[in-house]
């Protein structure tokens, strides 16, 4: 009989986050034999600006073209959708492990109570042995998308109320501390950066350009993720790194 893996479960709230804020650790957990990871998608990501960017009828000032491909919101859905599990699958996790929740929030309205249902029904399925990774629910004095700061209290919650028992959170990119703020991140929170080899930094490239930079009209792949924020994957192209706080409950 084969060894039981650990099952680390990652909560994404958008399509990108899971990249953008998980990559490294998601690549580098994927290369562990004994670590069974799945990925929970928990918005539909429909409020992106990047999709009044594309139906626009202007130049775009990154493919210097008219964009106006007049997409629904459901194509726009099924378009990030697309670009998810693209990254997913470049990182490493097997389609199957890949879950788009079935009744997911629409963005930009993802409650504590809601992200909290959805984190407890993931861990009914997989047992609460499970490790709970999302984002970290914490501000530092800069603004954070309300889906992100809401998901990241509800692991918190329910890893205080020993739903489940190991968890770890991750700072966005454009957050990652420096200076004063990383020293009291460092000493108050166990803030930790990982290391990064060059196979996963070169791992994080290629996904990067198979997924939400990938521009092919023709075949749907509309690059929405770099038109959203195109400022945020042009720091993290020249700044991939991981920051992450780890927190667990002992018996």
């Amino acid at each position: 009989m084969a060894d039981k893996k650990d099952i680390v479960l990652y909560f994404s709230p958008h399509q990108d986050d899971e990249l953008l804020t998980m990559g490294v650790d998601i690549c580098k957990t994927c290369l562990l034999p004994n670590k069974e990871v799945h990925i929970v998608l928990c918005t539909d990501g429909s409020k992106s600006p990047a999709r009044q960017r594309l139906n626009s009828n202007k130049i775009c000032q990154i493919h210097h073209q008219i964009h106006n491909y007049n997409l629904s919101e459901e194509e726009f859905i099924k378009a990030r959708d697309c670009e998810f599990i693209a990254s997913c699958t470049a990182m490493g996790i097997p389609l199957e492990n890949i879950h788009i929740y079935e009744k997911r929030a629409v963005d930009g309205s993802l409650s504590v109570e809601y992200a909290k249902e959805i984190i407890k029904h993931f861990v009914s399925i997989y047992g609460k042995d499970v490790e709970i990774r999302t984002i970290a629910p914490f501000r530092f004095g800069r603004y954070q998308h309300e889906d992100h700061y809401n998901l990241g209290l509800a692991a918190k919650a329910l890893l205080k109320e020993r739903f489940f028992k190991k968890s770890k959170f991750f700072i966005e990119s454009y957050h990652y501390p420096k200076g004063k703020r990383k020293f009291v991140l460092s000493l108050f929170f166990n803030m930790q950066k990982e290391e990064i080899s060059d196979e996963i930094r070169s791992k994080i490239e290629r996904v990067i350009q198979q997924s939400y930079t990938c521009w092919k009209p023709e075949e749907k792949r509309y690059a929405i993720g770099y038109h959203c924020v195109t400022d945020i994957f042009e720091y993290y192209k020249n700044n991939i790194a991981s920051y992450s706080i780890k927190s667990r409950l002992i018996k």
